[in-house]
């Protein structure tokens, strides 16, 4: 579980006096200090602790908490029974103008057991930080589709994955947050699973012995849609551990169907809804995938040097967008007109015509198919 400030003083049993709406910032690191101004030496994130000796009057007490607010410091833990009594006044409304997290500190309480219990989860969330890049590599490794056999099944062996997988891909705006609570609920659910960020998609490489991937998917999305919005999700058909490359694109790739349909998309998407792209991953091991690629994109790709990835890109944008110039433009953060260069000079080194269907129907298959033959 990440650490914040609202998660720590729960844990000592301490209440937010201001900034409730603002302890959920994660905590970075924890300092005590006794300067009036702290923040040349700070990077933001940080939960400050003090006893407020130099804060002698309610200006230097304000001038504090608008430091604080401005430089993104977490929150600040006031310990009380020193120099003050109780909260000075100045400082808690400051604070409260500002909804920066402020907390009381009592005496009775050090400082050390505050900094002990953040660093003990701080150390914590590297591991876990640590033990997830590991399984980064590990699918990565396995997505080159170069391992034998036998060399898969050792790397995902000690994930608790034996014989059968399947891939479960999750789409969210910050899968690395929801990648602690998608571990918890796979290890709740007693499935051996390898997680990892992998193409902006949150992915649970799972032991598919004895599971039905799609209703797996379904109870997990619905868990992580509780705390997150705009979870999407979609699952592979249990298959070989060796086809785990193939399972990888089939969960991707029916998310990234249905992201395409208007309206309609089921809860989980999965092979039923792959359409076109069932033959993109039928040859996703066959040199003809890339070089059909290779005869759509070259021309764009060699015609414009460095220039040519950025040509494709806005061209991918533009059909996604259905050809909506606007639309297409705003998310590519440029001006309409600039992207119709684009896809005029698209137009001029392939020789298409994108306001033919069928010209921006064989170059969409080539860009994904692109991304299958990485």
């Amino acid at each position: 579980m990440e650490l914040t400030v609202e998660s720590l003083i729960a844990e000592l049993g301490l209440e937010l006096a201001s900034g409730h709406e603002s302890a959920q910032a994660h905590v970075r690191w924890v300092h005590s200090t006794e300067l009036s101004d702290p923040t040349p030496w700070l990077r933001g994130g940080e939960l400050l602790l003090t006893t407020g000796i130099q804060l002698d009057g309610p200006k230097t007490q304000r001038e504090l908490i608008d430091r604080l607010a401005d430089h993104a410091i977490a929150g600040l833990g006031f310990g009380t029974g020193f120099r003050h009594k109780r909260l000075p006044a100045a400082l808690l409304a400051a604070a409260r103008k500002r909804s920066f997290p402020l907390f009381e500190v009592p005496y009775e309480l050090p400082f050390i057991a505050i900094t002990e219990r953040a660093f003990a989860q701080l150390v914590n969330e590297r591991y876990e930080m640590l033990q997830r890049n590991m399984a980064g590599d590990v699918l990565a490794e396995a997505l080159t589709g170069h391992l034998y056999p036998e060399d898969l099944q050792a790397r995902l062996r000690p994930f608790g994955i034996a014989e059968q997988v399947a891939v479960l891909a999750f789409s969210l705006p910050d899968p690395t947050a929801a990648a602690a609570l998608l571990e918890g609920i796979l290890e709740r659910e007693r499935v051996g699973s390898l997680v990892a960020i992998r193409n902006g998609l949150l992915c649970a490489v799972i032991d598919a012995g004895g599971v039905d991937p799609i209703e797996l998917a379904r109870r997990v999305r619905g868990e992580l849609s509780a705390r997150f919005a705009g979870v999407r999700a979609a699952a592979s058909r249990a298959a070989p551990t060796q086809a785990l490359r193939l399972s990888f694109h089939e969960a991707r790739c029916a998310l990234e169907a249905v992201r395409l349909q208007n309206g309609g998309a089921p809860e989980v998407a999965s092979y039923a809804d792959l359409g076109a792209f069932q033959l993109l991953l039928s040859l996703q091991d066959d040199d003809a995938l890339i070089s059909y690629c290779r005869s759509v994109l070259g021309p764009v790709e060699q015609g414009d040097g460095d220039y040519g990835e950025e040509l494709l890109r806005s061209l991918d944008v533009f059909i996604e967008h259905n050809g909506h110039w606007e639309k297409a433009a705003s998310a590519l953060y440029c001006h309409r007109h600039t992207l119709r260069y684009r896809i005029r000079r698209v137009e001029q080194l392939s020789g298409r015509d994108f306001s033919n269907a069928r010209d921006r129907i064989e170059f969409w298959l080539a860009l994904r198919g692109r991304e299958l033959a990485r």
